[in-house]
């Protein structure tokens, strides 16, 4: 908020303009990218400001097919994407279909993870685009994507590596320069920025994605569009927090979700909990359960009546009532998915705000029940 508020006084003219105050607003926005690789280890990347996540991802997946499409004169490009990635994923890629693309979904196990096993098959000379998340954002299981990255470029070298990294970046003390992947899409609110800010990570040796619109050539040409100078510093300073947290505390998310799942098993004996079991392949800031007997939306409500927010699913999804593909995806029994609820953490909770989450899950269940 504080570098919300000083870009708002001091950074208001236009980063584009060539007078002295739109050069001011110039320097906090190229401060902030350079900030931004700092605190996410890209250092082999550029940034390319963007609005949302979900550009990001249609940068990443329908601007970066059409860079690469004419690789593929004699066949039929392939683009391969997460059975269980987020609608903005899935959906950009099928829209590619009307412009001659194949799109194949990749499966996930029980535990939400593309393993090498399962996508080492579907790779062929063919691929043009692999796109897997590095987080759900549902369950929190992480994928592999070092492992990945490395398997794509082997076996299937003209294809580009996209990585939704939205829902892992500031949680996660792994530098983007280590997973390897062509390009990223991340999002500022996801790690205590502002809605409506987000960016894309392009890799200096990757290919140029064609823009998703043009206009005055803003970011290399790859974003025209005024620059959100406010939420661009905002980005960058809760970028900077969280990676200055990870690098004294790097289990501040996994010991706060560890600390309500331990109550919560005590409260609920039957609790299923949903994601790896492995704690190394689980994000520390979402703890998903599903606790037999339940209504999770009347649940949730009971909840948020004692200031407890939590979530029954992607708050992506407009508030829509369709049956979670994750949850068919992962294979969880069919009378337990109306018993989901997604636990959010933003690492700065107390212990007694701990404690008094787990307190109302237990009078809410009692109101339940009674």
């Amino acid at each position: 908020m504080a570098a919300f508020k000083a870009a708002l006084q001091d950074a208001y003219a236009n980063p584009g303009s060539l007078h002295q105050a739109g050069a001011a607003a110039a320097r906090v926005v190229e401060r902030s990218r350079s900030s931004l690789q700092k605190a996410f280890g890209a250092s082999a990347y550029k940034v390319i400001w963007t609005a949302t996540g979900t550009e990001g991802n249609h940068l990443g997946i329908q601007g970066m097919a059409r860079a690469v499409k004419h690789r593929f004169a004699s066949a039929t490009p392939r683009i391969l994407v997460g059975t269980i990635e987020h609608p903005s994923s899935i959906a950009a890629a099928q829209a590619l279909e009307k412009e001659g693309f194949k799109v194949d979904l990749v499966p996930v196990d029980e535990r939400g993870i593309v393993t090498v096993e399962v996508l080492a098959p579907l790779l062929d000379d063919d691929v043009a685009v692999v796109s897997l998340q590095w987080a759900n954002n549902e369950i929190g299981s992480l994928n592999p994507i070092a492992e990945l990255v490395s398997l794509v470029k082997n076996q299937a070298p003209k294809a580009v590596f996209h990585c939704d990294a939205v829902q892992a970046v500031g949680k996660c003390s792994t530098s983007l320069d280590q997973l390897g992947a062509d390009c990223y899409a991340v999002a500022a609110h996801k790690l205590g920025g502002v809605r409506g800010c987000a960016a894309f990570l392009l890799q200096d040796s990757a290919p140029t994605p064609e823009p998703l619109f043009v206009g005055g050539g803003h970011e290399d040409g790859l974003r025209s569009g005024t620059e959100n100078t406010m939420g661009i510093a905002a980005f960058a300073a809760a970028a900077k927090a969280r990676r200055d947290t990870l690098n004294v505390e790097p289990d501040f998310l996994t010991k706060r979700r560890l600390a309500v799942l331990a109550g919560l098993r005590k409260l609920f004996p039957g609790l299923v909990v949903l994601g790896p079991k492995a704690e190394a392949e689980q994000l520390g800031a979402v703890l998903a359960v599903a606790i037999p007997g339940i209504r999770a939306e009347t649940f949730l409500h009971l909840l948020e009546s004692q200031g407890v927010l939590v979530g029954s699913g992607s708050a992506c999804h407009a508030h829509g009532h369709s049956e979670s593909a994750v949850l068919a995806a992962i294979g969880l029994a069919k009378d337990l998915r109306n018993s989901v609820l997604r636990i959010s953490f933003s690492g700065y909770e107390t212990e007694a705000e701990l404690q008094r989450t787990v307190k109302a899950f237990a009078e809410a269940s009692a109101n339940f029940l009674s």
